[in-house]
């Protein structure tokens, strides 16, 4: 069966299960709120549930525990469980979902705690060769989940990211959700040897990029920086190690 690696934001809101997105794991829906639909319930099931404003705020109501999240937070919720999302105008929210077997908790993880943050907010690559980017952790290695790992990276106007170019194909599976880069636009590669890669196409606000195997750099335009959400999920229930890679060693040999 044909892999789809490029799904544009129209597509994204019935939703991508792992299956059509060529994943074991990974599922992936946008979710719109608006005057038309200011609420929605939405039962976790088998999976674990990140949700992720891109837009606007979103309140939430979790087994009584109730808050807002604003634009860049992040809400896990724990497989087997109903979560109500409202606005009381307009909200854009990317729930991503992967198959979990574990006991985790709920959590809202505010984007403002992270960036604070020296543990969760790292600056990799460097400005003379135009790579620099700014990695922000929300779930990370440390973080009680089954197999989601996640966070946002921004790269600078015309910059690289995810480089030097790295895999983690037995590991882990991945997609990219783009997202605040206005009228940008972006290049994303998706290959296990240049002469042939497996997708390399044109990347803008709300597109889903779905990652299997292969190195995966991108790289933006000079209009505006690249940014994206992340999310990997462990083949491993419980096996979370973001720097469990592969690099291309014709391009470096360790990820700074």
């Amino acid at each position: 069966m044909s892999i789809k690696y490029h799904y544009r934001p129209e597509n994204l809101l019935k939703g991508v299960s792992p299956k059509e997105a060529g994943l074991e794991y990974i599922s992936c829906k946008r979710i719109e709120l608006d005057s038309n639909t200011p609420s929605l319930i939405v039962q976790t099931g088998k999976q674990e549930v990140v949700f992720v404003v891109t837009a606007g705020k979103v309140n939430y109501d979790f087994n009584e525990k109730t808050g807002s999240a604003i634009f860049e937070d992040m809400v896990y919720v724990p497989c087997k469980s109903r979560i109500i999302l409202s606005t009381p105008h307009k909200a854009t929210v990317m729930q991503v979902g992967a198959l979990s077997d574990r006991n985790t908790d709920f959590a809202h993880i505010a984007f403002s705690e992270v960036a604070k943050d020296p543990n969760r907010h790292k600056v990799y690559g460097f400005a003379e060769t135009n790579c620099l980017r700014h990695v922000y952790t929300f779930l990370g290695d440390d973080f009680n989940a089954a197999r989601l790992m996640m966070g946002i990276c921004q790269g600078n106007p015309g910059g690289w990211t995810s480089w030097p170019p790295h895999e983690h194909a037995k590991q882990r599976e991945e997609i990219y959700v783009y997202f605040d880069m206005g009228k940008g636009f972006g290049v994303q590669l998706v290959y296990e040897n240049l002469d042939n890669p497996l997708y390399v196409g044109i990347v803008r606000n709300g597109d889903m990029i779905s990652i299997p195997r292969g190195y995966h750099p991108n790289v933006g335009c000079p209009a505006g920086r690249i940014c994206y959400i992340y999310a990997m999920a462990a083949r491993k229930s419980g096996e979370r190690k973001f720097l469990d890679l592969h690099i291309q060693e014709d391009f470096g040999s360790k990820f700074e």
